[in-house]
């Protein structure tokens, strides 16, 4: 794999983690209006929709690697989503969102016990900074593992998970059709546990409908296929350090569209994730992953 194709993948990871990032404000004022699993599971299926139509005009039809490892991933997915919504009713938003982000920075030991790829020296010690400054922008008091926190961890496995099983078939697959079957799929597991479309429908209008259009074709279409495409040059380990990001840009956003503000240490913690990036990015071939004795 040249550099140029990594600096491609590392610029298409960013991207995704700022579109990402943008989707935390537009949740935020949308679950007032549609409850939170009628609004991923229909977010999703406006996705898949959108790609389908993408397969047609391209006159392609998904292999076994894109049924197989986009089935896989979407049920992840769906699983990490609804463990996660689950978990919020016992625990606070920041124990949930430093979880979340912990779990997914841990994406490089997972894929060492299952693909046999061990992580380097420095992209270790990268996930150990980020691990730091997603507790600091993440906690706002002490955390004590209960139930949410469980369920709430569980979700942050699944999630991390979902990122090796892309890494599993991502070389075999066509990144537009396996987000396709992924976005399909995730939306069949949560579609049962939703109310009426007649319920989405009136909600949807205004400034709701703007935010559900960012989060279905920003959010769970664009972000989604450049992680798959990113994951084409990338290890899982880094994509995981790459996805830390995403807080970061949320903080941002949040500042400046979404009219709050923010402590100090914040802003400490958004620097130790940039700091962890630059890092493992700027030396990339000692934290590349080697194949486990």
């Amino acid at each position: 794999m040249t550099r140029s194709a990594e600096r491609r993948a590392v610029g298409a990871m960013v991207l995704a983690c700022l579109l990402w990032g943008g989707t935390f404000v537009a949740i935020r004022d949308s679950v007032s209006a549609i409850p939170p699993v009628m609004l991923v599971a229909f977010r999703f299926l406006v996705a898949g929709v959108v790609l389908a139509l993408v397969l047609l005009a391209r006159r392609k039809r998904p292999g076994r690697a894109d049924l197989v490892g986009g089935a896989l991933s979407g049920v992840l997915l769906a699983g990490g989503f609804t463990l996660q919504a689950e978990g919020l009713r016992w625990t606070s938003a920041g124990s949930s969102a430093f979880l979340t982000s912990a779990g997914i920075l841990l994406t490089a030991f997972w894929a060492w016990a299952l693909l046999r790829e061990r992580p380097g020296a420095r992209l270790a010690l990268g996930l150990a900074i980020a691990l730091a400054g997603s507790a600091l922008v993440s906690l706002h008091s002490g955390l004590e593992l209960g139930r949410g926190e469980g369920l709430t961890l569980a979700g942050a496995a699944l999630f991390a998970l979902q990122i090796v099983a892309v890494a599993r078939f991502v070389h075999a697959a066509d990144p537009v059709a396996l987000v396709c079957v992924q976005s399909f799929v995730m939306a069949a597991v949560l579609l049962p546990f939703t109310g009426p479309l007649g319920g989405l429908l009136r909600a949807l209008h205004g400034a709701d409908l703007l935010r559900f259009a960012y989060l279905a074709l920003a959010g769970s279409c664009v972000a989604q296929l450049l992680q798959v495409l990113a994951q084409r040059a990338l290890s899982p380990g880094r994509i995981g350090l790459l996805s830390a990001l995403e807080p970061v840009f949320a903080l941002l956003v949040a500042l400046s569209l979404g009219g709050e503000r923010f402590v100090p240490r914040w802003w400490l913690g958004a620097g130790l994730i940039l700091l962890a990036v630059v890092l493992v990015e700027s030396r990339p071939e000692q934290a590349a992953t080697a194949p486990a004795a």
